[in-house]
């Protein structure tokens, strides 16, 4: 099965594909003829023009068009000088080879296709759809402006419509993200717009990632989604409360600090609520986390702990989720909301990375030897020659 990663150029207004050589070049060519200043203005019909003769000339290919089997929907992170950037993937199969669209998050083509896939994982999972965008060029206050608008197609040609709402909802993000500073006094545009475009990308990011859990919940592709969701390296766990929801931890290492996230499926089906974690030292030992899913009145407490007595060699993590409360005198409780502890194990991503940060940050908090991270190596069972199948238990995926 042959794979290929397309990505949407704007100046282009069509899609290239990503890491390849001709392409590269011939965008390297085409942005020299048209000048840096009028590269950097964006999108033109003029520029359109150069850009898509450049890629002839260097038999670069490109597609208006992007068709095939809708199989997934995930988010993925790239880094890039330094700076960690949030990507939209797009999963189409066409008969033995697959096309990822990759899209970044903070891009108004991103944002505009994420409101399409909500409805079309919802009505058209797994089946026939086509990819497309155009650039459209409006007047507003005597200036023009380009909106890069994205189109998603059935199987019959018809538009997938968006599901209504998420622009709103993003919107009053960003007016609750701006408020301390304009209550402040701040008045400074560029500073006001950059939160802007940041609570933006990470709503549509959430919304994202709720559309790749559905896929996988549907059973379209759950292989795949699962093995997109472990790319990242990081330490995880997931957790069945006593209501039968599971619970699924995400960590990892940034500017020295655990950190990471908690998600759960809400009371929708295929949809999923996802909060950030920060962890600090407990004042009882161990490591604690809040978790503040909006549905919920108190907050979740994530508690990271040892499994054995610190002279124990063999001490592994256990992960516990409390749920925070009061008790009849006003006093504050923890209440754990599953029967068994969780067991904190390093994805197939982290086990790759050797002396990885995660686990020395685990070592220098609980004392809990790196080594003990890595999943149990698998047993080979063997059954009885006259027994028949044995029975198959079902267990909550582990996102």
């Amino acid at each position: 099965m042959a794979t290929r990663m397309m990505q949407r150029n704007n100046l282009a207004d069509a899609f290239v594909l990503v890491n390849d050589e001709q392409t590269n070049a011939a965008l390297k060519a085409a942005r020299e003829t048209v000048g840096d200043a009028e590269w950097k203005k964006g999108f033109t019909p003029e520029t359109r023009t150069i850009v898509r003769d450049t890629l002839k000339e260097h038999g670069a290919h490109y597609e208006q068009a992007l068709s095939g089997q809708l199989v997934g929907v995930s988010v993925a992170e790239t880094q890039a000088n330094g700076e960690t950037f949030k990507k939209l993937r797009v999963t189409l199969e066409h008969g033995e080879d697959k096309t990822i669209l990759s899209a970044d998050m903070g891009s108004e083509f991103a944002q505009r296709l994420i409101t399409k896939l909500d409805t079309a994982t919802r009505e058209h999972a797994g089946s026939e759809v086509r990819i497309g965008a155009f650039a459209k060029e409006t007047e507003r206050d005597g200036r023009t402006f380009v909106d890069h608008v994205a189109t998603l197609k059935d199987a019959e040609g018809k538009e997938i419509p968006a599901t209504p709402g998420h622009f709103e909802k993003a919107k009053e993000r960003v007016m609750a993200a701006q408020k301390p500073m304009l209550d402040a006094g701040m008045k400074d545009k560029k500073i006001l717009n950059q939160i802007a475009a940041s609570t933006r990308e990470a709503y549509f990011a959430e919304v994202a990632e709720g559309l790749s859990a559905r896929m996988v919940e549907q059973g379209v592709a759950p292989r795949a989604a699962e093995k997109e969701r472990s790319v990242y390296p990081a330490l995880e766990a997931g957790i069945k409360d006593r209501e039968g929801v599971w619970h699924n931890l995400s960590i990892y290492e940034k500017d020295g600090q655990l950190v990471g996230s908690l998600q759960r499926r809400s009371g929708q089906p295929g949809e999923y609520e996802k909060v950030p974690l920060e962890f600090r030292e407990g004042e009882v030992g161990g490591l604690r986390a809040e978790a503040r899913f909006p549905s919920d009145p108190e907050p979740l407490v994530v508690s990271l702990s040892r499994s054995a007595a610190s002279e124990h060699a063999q001490a592994k993590v256990d992960v516990r989720i409390f749920a925070a409360g009061k008790d009849r005198e006003g006093n504050d409780t923890l209440t754990q909301i599953h029967e068994h502890p969780g067991r904190l194990r390093a994805n197939e991503a982290l086990q790759k990375i050797p002396e990885h940060r995660e686990g020395k940050l685990i070592e220098q908090a609980l004392g809990v030897d790196p080594k003990m991270l890595q999943p149990a190596p698998a047993r080979s069972v063997q059954k009885a020659p006259d027994r028949a199948l044995g029975k198959q238990k079902g267990q909550g995926v582990e996102l």
